[in-house]
């Protein structure tokens, strides 16, 4: 029942603001909150009608059918103590009294061109390390497996044994010393094999990542490009900057799938439909009328 302010289309915030105020006159009548804790022009002060906001909705589920007696009352009056000590806080920092109202001021900038680069670069080297490590963890995974099933000799045996013997029930010295030399080349083999799945296994994790951060590219540039069109005036034709966004949306999607990739792949779909149509063609065709057909 959290109301999220922000993102109310404009009959429904008008809506629940009109709600909330009925309330708060009759919280103020009941309660006698003065303008210190909640001042005329509460509702122009993000903070204070988030925190107001959050103690009517706690006031709405006192009063819900299925919310019982007693005790969740109790707990929104204590609730109620401690949002109108926040309240008149906020209220003093806002300047606003009964009389006097204070325009908020512009929030300053999160972060500073430095903080930024720095907060960029954690970003860039956790990613790293951290698609690293999964990737050497896919790698580790898929090693052992290979390593852990040329292992299983007792269980390999019986198979290698039906494979290499004309009569697996009566194997002589020949047949078991085949059995063991094949059991030894399976090993051996599984070095290499477990070598190679573990670098298909990083590379498919890195390749994963890569793909993944570039799909991220197209949609940042994507959507500021959007944002900036939407945020154009109606008699503005071209957006100043729009030329320099839509260029990072073209090379960003140019990375994540080039153009010509996409042909080649169009191109390799094609000639397989047609090979499938000529070859079900072929098998209908019947053999006394072939020398009639081109």
């Amino acid at each position: 029942m959290v109301v999220c302010w922000d993102d109310l289309d404009p009959s429904t915030y008008a809506h629940q603001l009109t709600e909330l105020t009925d309330w708060i006159s009759w919280l103020r009548a009941t309660y006698r909150i003065p303008a210190t804790v909640l001042p005329p022009c509460w509702f122009t002060h993000p903070g204070l009608r988030e925190d107001i906001g959050h103690l009517w909705t706690g006031w709405l589920l006192t009063r819900h059918p299925d919310a019982g007696v007693g005790m969740i009352g109790l707990d929104w009056d204590q609730r109620r103590e401690a949002a109108i000590s926040r309240l008149r806080e906020a209220t003093a920092i806002t300047g606003c009294t009964a009389t006097r109202h204070q325009a908020e001021p512009e929030p300053p900038p999160a972060m500073s061109a430095s903080a930024e680069q720095l907060w960029q670069n954690h970003l860039d080297t956790q990613t790293r390390q951290r698609v690293h490590a999964v990737a050497r963890q896919a790698a580790v995974d898929q090693a052992v497996a290979i390593l852990q099933a040329a292992e299983l000799r007792h269980e390999l045996a019986p198979a290698v044994l039906a494979a290499v013997a004309d009569d697996p029930a009566n194997a002589g010295d020949d047949d078991r010393a085949r059995v063991a030399e094949r059991l030894r080349q399976l090993a051996d083999d599984a070095v290499e094999r477990a070598a190679q799945s573990a670098l298909d296994a990083v590379r498919t994790v890195l390749d994963a990542h890569q793909h993944s951060a570039r799909e991220g590219l197209v949609a940042e540039a994507r959507d500021d490009l959007a944002h900036l069109f939407a945020t154009a005036t109606p008699t503005d034709q071209a957006p100043a900057g729009s030329d320099e966004l839509a260029q990072r949306w073209l090379d960003a999607l140019e990375k994540l799938l080039p153009a010509v990739i996409a042909a080649d792949r169009a191109a390799a779909a094609a000639n397989a439909r047609t090979a499938a149509v000529d070859q079900r063609v072929a098998r209908r065709r019947r053999s006394d009328i072939d020398d009639l057909l081109p």
